[in-house]
């Protein structure tokens, strides 16, 4: 039964009917009024709950279609005659019972509408082929968007829906049960039929009477099973919609495919084909498993699942992904190159040649959402900024809620070894570090049952190694560590109640000071909490902790460790858990409530790391109370990938804006420097030509080694290399040193000296493309400038120009994070704020009046009211014969080197050319070697793996 506060929290949100303006005001009185039927409930807390519901917004998304070859708009003009059942209760139980903001809410049904008016009406007699993907951010809550679209096509009169749910059981499991929850309304482990008598659940608690069917339970092992399925009462050819979950196992998708061809009719060449049965086929993950990017070796995941589309004559293909890097890489297949692929797929009783199908890019429209506001992403905690933004760091937002794991004085190397084996000797006892980590989130239990959240999970998650024996010995490890300090903390005078008292006034009541007083999010949930509160509730915090280990292998020693995270089981009392695993928690995979992540895996692949990051997501009333430790080269790649996807980001926007196809998006993004590193290049099979572009590119970099004098000195003496051939300077604004019709040659040969060990800098190819763009006299003239900071009180640093010595104003004071007190500032690297070494203001120095107020007023009808113009339009004003290298000399001291030889970084901005001559080189074995390794491997084998029987 709800307490007092959750139905007083119902009640409120009733009583505020859509017209009421939620003013602070109006919320006071409306909690004031409740206050004679809950005089339980905590009015404060009910208040700070209302508005952050009412707060949060939702940002306006963007659609990139392919307009030319559009089908006309649709649904209006069936809205009337359909009747919005399954859409209604699943948009009353987000609003009502998982508070999901009004807001959010509504955007969420403008959305699935414009999606389901880009797919086919399900009701007319045309056959269709309809291919969409929707990006949105990890964690950000995918699975509740596309049960939303799902709700609305059933309605519309899609009858099959089939949700490919990745490649876990685990994570197909937890998807069913959402999708039990949202869509289908009963449990489907003891249902698989609408029926009087199911245990309603989710929406059917709101409404029993609107009947759908699955073929699949949220059981571990209800997958899809042909004899199951064919023992069900309810037929795919009702009047009802059918749903099947499905993992992306090519030996499940070859006997579903095998099953509903079996229904089918033969057509005149001999294939089988689904007529009058519109199907929804939903790609949750969509880029992982099914992605295949050659046209000669074609992946078994990839195959089934264009197989099981052209069973249908009339469906439609929508992928949901967070990191659609490798998606951009898919072909668009000509007919002559997919009419000839046929797959032959052998059952226990019968024989199928199908046809393969085009492949699956989203020719006809992608969608980018935005998250809400209350959405914690990775410029969140990393410190991403706008490139836009004209300061140097000063207003970052970054979460203090980073510990980054230094290797000199703990010992986490020691007993996980970066790459250690599976067979190695298993650690003996817990690294300093995980212990730390492990009473973090007992102090952060016990704060949120300090702040009333006491029937809400909470989570940690550690990830240390791949390997099943490790992860085991882990969890082991870290229970016997939980019950040594229960022990302790039973006793009246105890060694641990000082360490974590001093841990709570020295680490979280700074942090918690930050969050309000320099409003680092919008949460008036979060409070101030002494440490006598929060003491009273580490005991009942630490009995309710358990440990699970998860993986796939199986258990049958019956040990408590390998029981599965029930959350479900808990959705009346809250789960703490600390969960110990591997690939499993990489991907898809919900922590609920998750707090606390102690982190040593890195992968190489951008979009793998990005999808490992659990702790993305929504913190409601406790995201001060989150801790991330990880090591700084995870950081570091984190920080990278964070910087590319706003790249994707921003092209995508440019390209909405041009009115430009998903095809086109594609062929552009693939030539923007860095893709290839942040792309599963597994995903491409033998050797395929790349193409490179830096047209319009803004190059800079943002980080510096720590610890190596040798490397900062070499870069400071190849900057001085480059202004001895450059002779005297001529001031172009305020900057004294600068020097205009520079040739290229001479910025190769810079280019060339200068070390970085930053990702998406590689100077070979930045030479390769200045030197294949002089061949039509692009890129000849360059305006070098060494910045010089108009502050008279910063650190000067001597540099030789024109044969006299002069002293130069080094530029920002600051590392990323070095305001932040609580161990977020790298060890490893030095980092610019908001990594962006550049302010938008020096990118146009070397631009006249005309083209300053061209590229302004072009800004301006983009962005009304802005002061200075964008990068973007700065480099289309740029001519397609200059370039801008443009020197920082940084200050020393923040990167921990001593005074006189200043950390060097540059920015170059190419102009915007158009018919630009690409850097074309070969992907191959090896470049996919260097990005590639063991764990993305592993993941596309496990997809991949051989056909196996039916287990009927």
């Amino acid at each position: 039964m709800p307490d007092s506060h959750e139905e007083a929290l119902s009640v409120a949100i009733t009583m505020l009917t859509p017209k009421t303006h939620k003013t602070t005001a109006v919320i006071a009185e409306t909690v004031g009024r409740l206050g004679m039927l809950y005089p339980d409930a905590d009015k404060e807390r009910l208040q700070a709950d209302l508005l952050a519901y009412y707060r949060v917004k939702s940002l306006d998304y963007a659609i990139l279609e392919d307009k030319a070859n559009r089908q006309p708009p649709w649904l209006d003009k069936a809205r009337e005659d359909i009747k919005w059942k399954f859409w209604s209760r699943y948009r009353d139980y987000m609003q009502f019972d998982r508070r999901m903001a009004a807001h959010t809410v509504d955007q969420l049904g403008d959305l699935t509408d414009d999606i389901l008016d880009r797919l086919s009406n399900p009701r007319g007699t045309l056959p269709f082929d309809r291919r969409g993907m929707v990006v949105g951010q990890v964690q950000s809550g995918k699975t509740g968007n596309y049960t939303g679209l799902i709700c609305k096509a059933a309605d519309a009169g899609y009858k099959l829906i089939i949700v490919l749910a990745g490649i876990h059981s685990s994570l197909r499991s937890q998807t069913q049960e959402r999708l039990d929850e949202g869509f289908v309304g009963y449990n489907t482990q003891t249902a698989r039929t609408h029926r009087t008598g199911n245990h309603w659940i989710g929406v059917g608690k709101r409404d029993r009477k609107v009947p759908a069917h699955s073929l699949t339970t949220s059981a571990p092992n209800g997958d899809f099973k042909t004899s199951v399925a064919d023992s069900v009462p309810a037929t795919i050819f009702g009047s009802d919609p059918v749903l099947i979950v499905v993992k992306k196992n090519v030996s499940i998708l070859r006997n579903l495919i095998l099953w509903l061809a079996a229904k089918g009719e033969e057509t005149e060449k001999g294939h089988r084909l689904l007529s009058d049965m519109p199907l929804l086929l939903i790609d949750d993950e969509a880029d992982n498993a099914s992605i295949n990017v050659s046209k000669e070796n074609i992946s078994a995941v990839n195959a089934a699942v264009r197989v099981l589309l052209s069973l249908f004559e009339q469906k439609a293909y929508v992928g949901y992904t967070a990191t659609p890097f490798a998606n951009i890489f898919i072909p668009v297949l000509s007919r002559a190159d997919f009419e000839a692929l046929n797959l032959t797929i052998r059952g226990r009783h019968n024989t199928l040649e199908a046809a393969v199908g085009q492949e699956l890019f989203p020719k006809d429209f992608i969608v980018n959402i935005p998250p809400p506001t209350n959405y914690i992403g990775p410029d969140k905690i990393f410190g991403i900024g706008d490139p836009e933004d004209d300061e140097d760091g000063s207003h970052e937002n970054v979460l203090p809620v980073v510990h980054e794991l230094d290797e000199e004085t703990d010992n986490y190397l020691e007993v996980f070894p970066n790459k250690h084996k599976k067979d190695d000797d298993l650690p003996t006892f817990l690294p300093d570090s995980l212990e730390d980590a492990v009473n973090h989130f007992f102090l952060t239990c016990a704060a949120r049952l300090a702040r009333g959240q006491s029937r809400q999970h909470s989570s940690m998650l550690i990830h240390v190694s791949r390997f099943v024996r490790w992860q085991n010995q882990t969890g082991k490890l870290v229970s016997e560590y939980l019950s040594d300090c229960r022990s302790k903390l039973a006793l009246r005078k105890n060694s641990l109640e000082p360490v974590l008292k001093e841990l709570w006034e020295n680490e979280y009541e700074p942090v918690t000071a930050r969050f309000i007083d320099e409003k680092l999010i919008d949460d008036h949930a979060i409070k101030p909490l002494s440490w006598e509160a929060v003491r009273k509730q580490l005991r009942p915090a630490l009995e309710r902790i358990k440990v699970r280990v998860v993986h796939g292998t199986p258990d049958r020693t019956g040990d408590t460790l390998h029981l599965p995270l029930a959350y479900s089981d808990y959705d009346d009392t809250g789960l703490f858990v600390i969960a110990v695993g591997g690939n499993k928690l990489s991907r898809g995979l919900t922590l609920e409530g998750l707090c606390v992540s102690y982190y040593l895996r890195a992968s190489r692949m951008y979009d793998t790391l990005m999808q490992m990051g659990r702790w993305f997501g929504y913190r409601p009333g406790y995201a001060d109370l989150c801790r991330l430790f990880t090591s700084g080269e995870i950081i570091s790649w984190y920080r990278h990938i964070t910087l590319a996807t706003e790249e994707l980001r921003l092209e995508f926007d440019r390209m909405v804006r041009q009115r430009r196809t998903p095809e086109e998006y594609g062929l552009k993004i693939r030539s923007k420097p860095g893709v290839l590193q942040i792309t599963a290049t597994n995903r491409m099979r033998g050797a395929w030509p790349l193409q490179l572009s830096f047209a319009g590119e803004l190059m800079e970099t943002y980080a510096f080694p720590r610890h190596a004098p040798e490397f900062i000195k070499a870069n400071y003496d190849a900057v001085q290399k480059l202004i001895d051939q450059l002779g005297a300077p001529t001031p172009v604004g305020r900057q004294p040193y600068a020097w205009r019709g520079v040739g290229a040659d001479i910025v190769q040969g810079f280019l060339l000296e200068y070390l970085t060990t930053q990702r998406n800098i590689e100077p070979v190819k930045l030479t390769d493309y200045i030197s294949i763009q002089q061949q039509d006299g692009r890129l000849t003239n360059w305006t070098i400038i060494l910045m010089q900071a108009e502050n008279d009180k910063n650190p000067e640093v001597p540099f030789t120009i024109n044969k006299n010595t002069e002293m130069v104003r080094t530029t920002f004071r600051d590392a990323a994070g070095a305001k932040d007190k609580s161990k977020t500032v790298s060890t490893v690297e030095y980092v610019i704020p908001k990594a962006h070494i550049i302010s938008p203001r020096h990118e146009a120095l070397d631009l006249d009046d005309t083209q300053l107020s061209k590229a302004l007023e072009a800004t301006r009808s983009e962005r009304a009211g802005a002061a200075y113009p964008s990068g973007e339009q700065i480099r289309l004003q740029r001519p397609a014969s200059e370039a801008l290298l443009l020197l920082y000399p940084l200050d020393p001291e923040p990167a921990g080197y001593a005074a006189g030889v200043p950390v060097m970084g540059y920015a170059i901005s190419f102009p915007a050319l158009k018919g630009d001559r690409k850097v074309t080189y070969m992907g191959n074995s090896q470049l996919l070697a260097e990005f590639t390794n063991e764990d993305e491997n592993a993941l596309d084998e496990e997809a991949d793996q051989q056909i196996t029987r039916d287990d009927d």
